[in-house]
């Protein structure tokens, strides 16, 4: 007997670019207020909308909405920062300046990862290249500041060690007013004085809801899952996908890929998911189901819906519309 599988419908809780703006809501935040920072005063600037859709691959590929991205990017370099070529032709270097004095390493092993090139520091100058590496290293310590986007602005700016050491040696917010002296709490710091006692607002005026974000954060437990180069999306109006290795490992469950078959196989506790690609069903042990939306690969990743594997692997799946976020409870 065929069964109907609801998945994860979101589109009641779809947030319009003006409705984000007006609330001065930031998708996925969860941290430290915002109440005190001015947002979205400055709209984003030619150059910057030249990359958009730099901005939404990378943001969607890595969890991060995609307005930050760009409006981190833009301060950084703050829109017109140009480095130039051989030739004289102009090059905008988005995002990562500090990147041969701190992350050169970091960098290269990025671009070996991701192209199976190590990239240099002249490749910095690459949008194409230091987007989705600003991307990643948001994500990052998205994931390690529990989506505190204010923290993660910060980390941005002044560096994990360095913002870690403030936030213990305060208490509560005042490590906001801790900033401008940051190079207090650094190590062989080779500057006197450091750090933009404005900083996350001058990001913040950059934000506007202006590139559609389709990225979506997963809870299990309370804890923030990260995932290695894709992260969940919500697709067909409202259906969470979700990398089928990385959430069914997170629950629990064994993961193997059918290649003869085209389709993902999971097991736990003498239960057996198939899901076949690019098909609208899918088998829990021999009983099959039917998909509203099928699963898919995206940036070389078998996604999956959220909701079939989550419910099928014994899990409580909640929808938070605020910030985005699957919570799944097992």
């Amino acid at each position: 007997m065929k069964k109907i599988i609801g998945l994860l419908v979101t589109s009641a809780v779809i947030i319009s670019s003006v409705t984000a703006f007006a609330s001065g809501a930031i998708p996925d935040h969860k941290g430290t207020s915002l109440d005190r920072f001015p947002i979205g005063t400055t709209a984003l600037g030619k150059a910057v909308k030249q990359y958009n859709d730099l901005f939404k691959k990378a943001g969607d590929q890595y969890g991060v909405d995609p307005n930050l991205l760009a409006a981190i990017c833009m301060q950084e370099s703050s829109g017109i920062n140009w480095s130039y070529r051989e030739d004289g032709t102009e090059y905008p270097a988005w995002g990562i300046m500090q990147i041969e004095y701190t992350l050169e390493k970091q960098f290269a092993q990025f671009g070996l990862d991701t192209t199976g090139t190590p990239w240099t520091l002249q490749d910095r100058l690459d949008p194409e290249k230091s987007i989705p590496f600003a991307a990643y290293l948001i994500s990052q310590s998205l994931i390690k500041y529990d989506c505190d986007y204010v923290k993660m602005i910060q980390s941005y700016n002044f560096g994990q060690t360095v913002l870690d050491r403030i936030l213990e040696a305060t208490d509560g917010d005042a490590w906001l007013e801790e900033r401008k002296n940051a190079a207090t709490y650094a190590t062989n710091w080779p500057y006197k004085t450091y750090g933009d006692a404005e900083y996350v607002e001058h990001v913040l005026r950059y934000y506007h809801n202006d590139i559609e974000y389709i990225g979506a954060k997963v809870r299990v437990n309370d804890k923030l899952i990260a995932f290695a180069d894709q992260y969940p999306l919500i697709l067909d109006d409202g259906y969470t996908f979700v990398p089928v290795r990385g959430i069914a490992e997170t629950l629990g469950a064994a993961v193997e890929w059918d290649h003869d078959n085209y389709q993902a196989v999971i097991e736990k506790d003498g239960n057996i998911l198939t899901i076949p690609i690019n098909c609208d069903y899918a088998y829990v042990n021999d009983e099959e189901y039917y998909l509203e939306s099928p699963s898919r690969i995206i940036n070389g990743r078998t996604m999956v819906p959220l909701r079939f594997i989550a419910e099928h692997l014994d899990c409580y799946v909640e929808w938070d519309g605020d910030t985005r976020t699957v919570i799944i409870t097992k």
